[in-house]
């Protein structure tokens, strides 16, 4: 029956009259491990060991505190004759008779519930008090934020992540995260961090992170980036799971972000390759319009107010330019490039007709050029010439008939000319003035 020759047995640890007092079995309780994270699992494990050669009665029920919970079915024993069961989410019950000098275990596994340091002190019936203590570690959480809600495209905004620890005495290590940003979203600037760790994230890429964060109890931190928008839409950005050693793994982050268009210009005059002419009385029509999604336009300017008159008193290639700006700080430009034909205006100054039917001509002119002269009897032409010009002042031209002609003139046959005047500017379109002069 277990019992050594001689010895009474005693039962429940209380002994026959006249039996020698015996040491009762010793119990030790123990959590593996003693930290885990919130929903994390320990086994709850207690060792009896009975060194004398008595049967003594061990029983116990183990009410849990209210941080850990015993997997149901879990509890196991390998005591000969023990019992091990749970009665409910908190309880693990034994029973048994411990054999003389021997040893065995009543185990269950148990699930952090709530986050905290807990006791669990347990009352054993003829073997005293035991008493363990177990961890549970809530995970880190973590929470995302842009700068601005919009964003115009191209522009830049900041995007911050803040990671805090729940626990109020318990410190985290090996905090992290990673985040790849939506399409459209690429970091403009190096990211920073106040958790202690290694950022993850070079500018042009989409992706950032932080490694091996601490942060204090019931604290938290931080790691900002500047982001700058390549693409339009609704974006929004969301983090993997944020993790640490101690508490495990937490929740993602999400933010929002819409990304708008720059405004939009009509630009309708001046026409872009447009050719005018010098001083031509041209007026801008433009206007803006901002993305639909946008707030509105701010300002809408051009290099004249809309209905004014564009430059064309200068020759050459001129640009437009409207530029409208959102009022969310979204900026459009349009420019268009024409060109203002060389002014071709020119007087007559001296005009004398010789005895002849020769005419003498003063052309003031506005730049280098050609002159013409044609010298006509109704339909039929009396004369011819031309001269070049250099550079803007006055032209000299001297415009004399064939031998007939002046013979004609000479002898009456010929009363009036008509003269046309030709400047063609270089680079330029012609202008030209007719006159009727006496012969």
């Amino acid at each position: 029956m277990g019992l050594l020759a001689g010895i009474v047995v005693g039962v429940g640890g209380m002994l026959l009259p006249g039996v020698a007092a015996a040491a009762t079995p010793t119990i030790t309780e123990s959590f593996s491990p003693a930290s885990i994270p919130l929903g994390g699992t320990s086994t709850l494990s207690f060792a009896i060991t009975n060194s004398d050669a008595l049967l003594h009665t061990v029983l116990f029920d183990d009410t849990l505190p209210a941080g850990v919970e015993v997997v149901s079915g879990s509890a196991r024993t390998t005591c000969a004759a023990g019992i091990a069961s749970s009665g409910g989410p908190r309880d693990v019950a034994f029973t048994d008779v411990a054999l003389s000098d021997s040893s065995c275990t009543v185990t269950a596994s148990v699930q952090g519930v709530l986050a905290g340091a807990w006791d669990n002190r347990v009352s054993v019936t003829g073997s005293g008090n035991p008493d363990a203590s177990i961890d549970v570690v809530a995970p880190p959480s973590i929470s995302a934020a842009f700068g601005t809600a919009l964003l115009g495209l191209d522009g830049t905004t900041s995007v911050s992540f803040t990671i805090t620890n729940p626990n109020p005495t318990f410190a985290l290590s090996g905090v992290g995260f990673t985040d790849t940003f939506p399409a459209g979203l690429v970091i403009a600037g190096q990211p920073t961090d106040t958790c202690g760790g290694s950022v993850a994230g070079d500018p042009g890429t989409d992706n950032a992170g932080l490694s091996d964060g601490q942060i204090s109890p019931a604290s938290s931190c931080t790691v900002s980036a500047a982001v700058a928008a390549t693409a339009t839409g609704a974006l929004t950005d969301t983090t993997t799971q944020v993790f640490s050693t101690e508490g495990g793994i937490g929740n993602t982050a999400s933010a929002g972000l819409t990304v708008i268009g720059a405004p939009t210009i009509s630009l309708l005059s001046p026409v872009g390759g447009r050719r005018y002419t010098f001083g031509q009385r041209v007026r801008a029509d433009y206007s803006c319009a901002d993305d639909p999604g946008g707030p509105g336009i701010g300002s809408c300017v051009g290099d004249v107010a809309n209905g004014a008159l564009i430059d064309t008193a200068k020759a050459g290639t001129r640009a437009f330019t409207v530029t409208a700006k959102s009022r969310d700080g979204g900026v459009g430009t349009e420019i268009a490039f024409y060109t203002v034909a060389p002014d071709n205006h020119f007087k007559l100054g001296r005009t004398r007709v010789d005895p002849d039917g020769s005419v003498d001509f003063t052309v003031r002119v506005p730049g280098p050029g050609a002159v013409t002269v044609l010298e006509s009897v109704g339909a039929r032409p009396f004369a011819r010439g031309h001269a070049a010009a250099r550079r803007a002042g006055s032209v000299r031209l001297t415009v004399r008939p064939s031998a007939s002609g002046r013979l004609d003139v000479q002898q009456g046959h010929v009363k009036r000319v008509s003269v046309t005047v030709t400047f063609t500017p270089s680079g330029g379109t012609r202008r030209l003035v007719r006159l009727s002069l006496g012969a």
